[in-house]
């Protein structure tokens, strides 16, 4: 029997912060950080990586498959698919498929930005993927594709900010959420920057203080009853 309360924990594996950086401190100095933390907690994680990432630090990749995390897909570029045409789309996507696939099996999808052409959709179940985790639930959406044959859907429940805000303001909102609950993270957060001039909802209470949140975020969930599983499982569990 499915659990009654489900949570989903994804990370967002891409560089530094963009469009604003494109350095790789999230993945070099945060990714370990947060690695330990969801041993440490026994959170299986979903992680949408970059092709980009893959190539330039496959050994993350393979920490990540072996922490017996998901490894899921984020795009090549982390380019908003918005700005694409159908082809450029569906070779990003393949591009990044080809990589991804040497470490594991890859069926969730996340567009960057959370930003993605529902006229699109149709690209991703040709590529295989049974999932899709492109929505955000706080954003306004276009109407769902509602072909036969596409993936499941996934809303990101909150962005990823909210997990940083305090205890007071962060609880009750969480409290308001209705399972399944689709929190996300960059690696980014984990590392300090809040004296780059990135914007403020990305660089406040980054490094250690949003490591100490994330941990009280997920205790949050689990005292309440939610299990915490991964992407790839959501068709099975909703059904």
């Amino acid at each position: 029997m499915p659990p009654s309360r489900i949570a989903y924990m994804t990370v967002d594996a891409e560089p530094d912060c963009p469009p604003f950086l494109w350095t790789w401190r999230g993945i070099t100095e945060g990714m370990p950080r947060l690695l330990a933390l969801l041993a440490e907690e026994g959170v299986p994680a979903t992680f949408f990586t970059t092709g980009a990432t893959a190539e330039t630090h496959p050994g993350t990749v393979t920490e990540i498959v072996a922490g017996g995390h998901e490894l899921a897909c984020h795009g090549y570029s982390h380019t908003n698919f918005k700005t694409m045409d159908a082809a450029t789309a569906r070779d990003e996507i393949a591009r990044t498929n080809a990589i991804l696939r040497r470490h594991a099996p890859v069926t969730s999808f996340r567009a960057p930005y959370l930003s993605f052409p529902e006229a699109y959709v149709p690209i991703l179940a040709d590529q295989g993927f049974t999932v899709d985790s492109s929505r955000g639930a706080y954003k306004r959406n276009e109407p769902r594709n509602a072909t036969a044959g596409m993936p499941f859907r996934l809303d990101a429940s909150v962005t990823s900010s909210v997990l940083r805000i305090p205890h007071l303001v962060r609880d009750p909102w969480f409290a308001m959420l209705k399972s399944p609950v689709t929190l996300f993270v960059h690696p980014w957060e984990f590392v300090d920057l809040t004296q780059t001039g990135i914007r403020y909802d990305c660089r406040f209470r980054t490094g250690q203080p949003a490591l100490d949140r994330l941990r009280s975020a997920l205790r949050w969930f689990k005292t309440r009853g939610f299990e915490f599983r991964l992407v790839h499982e959501a068709p099975t569990l909703a059904a």
